[in-house]
């Protein structure tokens, strides 16, 4: 087997996992981060998003929401506010998320309410990552 990292996933929403892969891709602040084993040791927060581990053709995908990562030369460790793996996305639900958070964010509430826009816009950040997480997606 080739140089792999251990990656250990952290959320107080689900149980810590372990899992290994060639090569991690998550969501960076900056944008996406592409880790491989011997990667310069960082530390960053984490937006909203697609996890992808890569262990030669299979691939795992997780929707993560916020958190941090630190990366070290052959270990990540992600800790992060929610996490689900694609299979257990509802993806109709995420559906209904998605929907109700663009209508939050193409116009004001009903009666004049304002319209939160940091709440609606972090709300389609994680239906967005559901769904893109389920279709399992690349970045």
């Amino acid at each position: 087997m080739s140089d792999t990292l251990s990656i250990d996933i952290v959320s107080p929403t689900s149980p810590a996992m372990e899992i290994h892969a060639e090569e991690v891709r998550l969501p960076g602040a900056g944008g996406v981060i592409t880790i491989m084993p011997g990667h310069t040791e960082v530390l960053s927060l984490l937006n909203s998003g697609v996890v992808t581990a890569h262990n030669g053709e299979d691939v795992t995908f997780f929707a993560v929401h916020g958190g941090f990562v630190e990366v070290l030369k052959k270990r990540v460790l992600i800790l992060t506010d929610g996490l689900e793996s694609a299979d257990e996305i509802d993806v109709e639900r995420a559906k209904v998320a998605k929907e109700r958070a663009e209508n939050r964010l193409s116009k004001n509430g009903p009666d004049g309410e304002e319209t939160d826009f940091a709440r609606a816009e972090a709300a389609l950040a994680r239906a967005l990552a559901r769904l893109q997480a389920h279709a399992r997606e690349h970045y």
